[in-house]
C-alpha cells in the first residue's frame, strides 16, 4: 500500500484508461518539483527515486475505475493528502482534455508534451531491463501517445517498448 492510495472514476473510453498512470505520475512530480522516470516513476534531480505510481483498472457497476497507488521510494517523507490532490487535479484536467476531442490520438496525446518536458533520460543513454536483467542499451529517443518508448540502439535499429514489456535505467558514466 501507498503512501496515497485512491479510486478514480475517469469518464474516459477504456481504451484510455492506460494513460492514468502516466498522468497520475505527471501530477506527483509537479507536486514534487520532480520528474518522471518513463513510464510513471517519479525521481529527483540525480534520478533518484522518490515514488512509483501503481495502477490498476476494472469496471464494476459504477463503470470504469482506477486503483491508484502512490508508493515512497526510499527515505522520503511524503504528504498524502498533497499527492492525493495532485493525482486527483491531474486525471480530472486530463479526462477533460480527452472529453474535449484531444485525446483522439492516443491517451497521452493532451499530456504529452508536459510529459517530455518532465521526462527524465529523454535524449541519454539507457539499458532496457527485463526481469531485472541489462538486454539492450541505447539511447532514449521518443514517447508516444500510448505509453511507448522508443530506444535507438547503437547498431541504428530502434525498439520500441511498451511499459509492461520492460524497463528503462539510465546509464551514469563516471569520470575516473
Amino acid at each position: 500500500m501507498g503512501v496515497a492510495s485512491l479510486t478514480l472514476r475517469p469518464a474516459v473510453p477504456m481504451g484510455h484508461v492506460t494513460g492514468v498512470p502516466f498522468v497520475a505520475a505527471l501530477g506527483v512530480a509537479g507536486a514534487l518539483d520532480a520528474r518522471v522516470a518513463w513510464p510513471h516513476e517519479v525521481v529527483g534531480a540525480e534520478e533518484e527515486p522518490i515514488a512509483s505510481v501503481r495502477a490498476r483498472a476494472g469496471f464494476d457497476d459504477e463503470g470504469i475505475y482506477v486503483f491508484c497507488d502512490v508508493v515512497p521510494r526510499g527515505e522520503k517523507n511524503l504528504d498524502a493528502e498533497m499527492l492525493s490532490c495532485a493525482v486527483r487535479e491531474a486525471v480530472d484536467a486530463w479526462v477533460s482534455s480527452v472529453a474535449a476531442g484531444r485525446a483522439a490520438a492516443g491517451p497521452l496525446a493532451p499530456v504529452l508534451s508536459d510529459y517530455f518536458d518532465a521526462l527524465a533520460s529523454m535524449g541519454e543513454d539507457v539499458e532496457v531491463l527485463r526481469a531485472g536483467r541489462a538486454v539492450a542499451k541505447g539511447t532514449l529517443m521518443a514517447v508516444d501517445v500510448w505509453g511507448r518508448a522508443t530506444v535507438r540502439l547503437a547498431d541504428g535499429r530502434e525498439l520500441e517498448l511498451a511499459p509492461e514489456q520492460a524497463e528503462l535505467r539510465r546509464i551514469v558514466t563516471r569520470c575516473q
